[in-house]
């Protein structure tokens, strides 16, 4: 006979077995069929007939354990064994530890995501780039009754949490609807199925704007800002339409490398940078699109690569570039660069400096440069003179100079 269905939210004698055993119970504590008995009554849930009698007894135990697949073990070796072989797929996993002679010493309960792992997720969540407060809290909230953890004490921090980084939009949220789906992930789903099947896109790209003591997102056309405020006469159709070629997600943001139809036509540009969050209107066009295959994209087939020849988003040849590097700040590299980058020289102790050639994408390059410009030198590799990548870094330092010593005089 099959067991009848909870209703939705309604919890079942597994769930109430799974949350005494996560809270009370752990491999150095497990605990018996009558301790589970004692915590199920402290939490209120008794037989409706009789008051003193706990709603879950040894037989419904037995056969939650019996569903679970527990594994019996004696030894913490062999305890060991069983982790090393459990699938990554299994929620979670039932222990019985047996003593000697067999006797039962008590259960324990593994999930295949520690507490430590959740609040990863949870914090990713809660500092992200691309939700807004309410997306963040909503999606939040549904992380923690899918964990079926009582997060409470452990999540009391994300009531500090007064805004997002980005936080436009918020204003069109019904906060009582159970259910909010982020607008950039719906855009990014969009792209993703677009790609699939061939088609171009349609959307506004948008850049932030300050008006009437607020920020807002307005789209970016042909001639500029097309602010609210505009005359409708002045508005043009700012739309754009582009072939999608692939989504990266880079440092908490997701961006599509496409090419809309100017893009198309030249030789020396093979793809723009869009920032999805920064996207509205995104539909799914009728037109064919051009496919990252048919531009010789190959270096979007090892996205890893890409990534390191790019340390900000910005189109560009990638190039060989030397660079000397205070020994102390190396680790900067490291972090950037992983170790896809060769060490040609150093001075005679190894702990002054060190000469790194890598591969990278100059005009994104230039602006890691700059930022670590106080520890890094650019050295002439073969271009040399008013041509090479080390003057053309010199002059972008001078004139970032010169507008401190214009404000100073």
């Amino acid at each position: 006979m099959p067991r009848p269905e909870k209703e939705f939210g309604e919890r079942s004698n597994d769930d109430i077995i799974r949350e005494i055993l996560r809270e009370y119970a752990s491999r150095e504590n497990p605990i018996g069929k009558a301790e589970i008995i004692k915590h199920v009554k402290a939490m209120g849930y008794i037989k409706e007939k009789d008051k003193s009698k706990s709603k879950i007894e040894r037989k419904a135990i037995e056969g939650f354990l019996d569903r679970m697949g527990a594994r019996v073990y004696e030894t913490e070796e062999e305890c060991d064994e069983i982790i090393r072989e459990c699938r990554v797929t299994e929620r979670e996993i039932i222990f019985t530890k047996k003593g000697q002679k067999g006797r039962t010493i008590g259960y324990w309960m593994m999930e295949t995501l520690s507490d430590t792992e959740w609040m990863f997720l949870m914090d990713s969540v809660l500092n992200s780039k691309i939700l807004t407060k309410k997306e963040a809290d909503n999606l939040a909230n549904r992380i923690t009754f899918l964990a079926g953890k009582r997060f409470s004490d452990l999540t009391n921090y994300r009531h500090r949490m007064g805004n997002q980084p980005y936080f436009v939009g918020d204003d069109d949220i019904d906060e009582k609807v159970g259910y909010i789906e982020s607008r950039v992930l719906q855009q990014v789903r969009l792209i993703r199925q677009a790609i699939k099947q061939g088609k171009k896109i349609k959307f506004n790209l948008c850049v932030y704007d300050y008006g009437n003591q607020k920020v807002r997102l307005v789209p970016y056309g042909r001639y500029g800002k097309v602010l609210p405020e505009t005359p409708e006469k002045y508005k043009e159709d700012v739309h754009r339409i582009c072939s999608p070629f692939d989504i990266i997600f880079f440092n908490g943001r997701y961006y599509m490398l496409g090419a809309d139809l100017e893009t198309e036509r030249r030789t020396d540009l093979k793809y723009k940078l869009y920032r999805i969050d920064l996207m509205t209107d995104v539909t799914i066009n009728r037109a064919k699109a051009v496919t990252k295959e048919e531009v010789g994209l190959l270096e979007l087939n090892d996205l890893f690569e890409y990534r390191m020849e790019n340390p900000y988003m910005f189109t560009g040849k990638v190039e060989r570039v030397r660079i000397r590097i205070d020994a102390d700040q190396f680790t900067q590299v490291v972090d950037w660069f992983s170790d896809r980058f060769k060490v040609v020289g150093y001075d005679a102790d190894e702990n002054k400096y060190y000469d790194i050639e890598l591969k990278v994408n100059l005009n994104s390059f230039t602006f890691w440069i700059l930022q670590y410009s106080g520890c890094v030198e650019v050295l002439d590799r073969e271009k040399k003179g008013e041509k090479s990548y080390r003057n053309k870094i010199k002059e972008t330092l001078k004139k970032a100079l010169e507008k401190y010593e214009e404000y100073d005089q």
